[in-house]
């Protein structure tokens, strides 16, 4: 076959990027981790076939984060509030997946040292400030927008 002139041809422009997965299989990236995945893409491959790793860092995240775990969770998942992955079902709790120790400690801390029950009203008090604050700012934002083009409807009188 004759090179083209106009189209430079790299080892890496024609091998595939990932191998080809069996009939009736998904791909096998061998990792559940994104971050796992792209260290392993050369940056020059990543802009040669940009396509095929966004596909497969999509993919990548709609399985469960737990080693050898290929459930999909893109439409039923849980995210771990500690290690912030999402997991299965089968995988969700924290102390199957890893996270069960950070968990007692949390949990331990807020039996061992309890906040006052004043302070809970008052950090409440100070988050519903904030939301009536943003809420009243964000309708004084929009009226000046409504000035500044004079979308405003303004009745003339007779």
């Amino acid at each position: 076959m004759a090179a083209d002139p106009n189209h430079p041809s790299t080892s890496a422009d024609e091998a595939p990027l990932f191998p080809p997965a069996k009939p009736g299989k998904r791909i096998d990236y061998g990792t559940n981790d994104t971050l796992e995945l792209l260290e392993r893409i050369p940056s020059q491959v990543v802009d040669l076939k940009l396509d095929d790793v966004l596909t497969a860092v999509k993919e990548v995240d709609n399985l469960c984060d737990y080693a050898r775990c290929k459930t999909k969770t893109s439409l039923m998942g849980q995210d771990c509030p500690h290690c912030k992955k999402r997991f299965c079902f089968k995988h969700g709790l924290p102390e199957v997946h890893g996270c069960g120790e950070e968990i007692k400690r949390d949990e331990r801390k807020k039996f061992l040292h309890p906040k006052p029950a004043k302070t809970v009203r008052h950090e409440e008090d100070v988050k519903n400030a904030k939301k009536r604050l943003d809420a009243k700012l964000k309708d004084m934002q929009v009226g000046r927008m409504q000035k500044a083009t004079g979308g405003g409807s303004k009745k003339k009188g007779k």
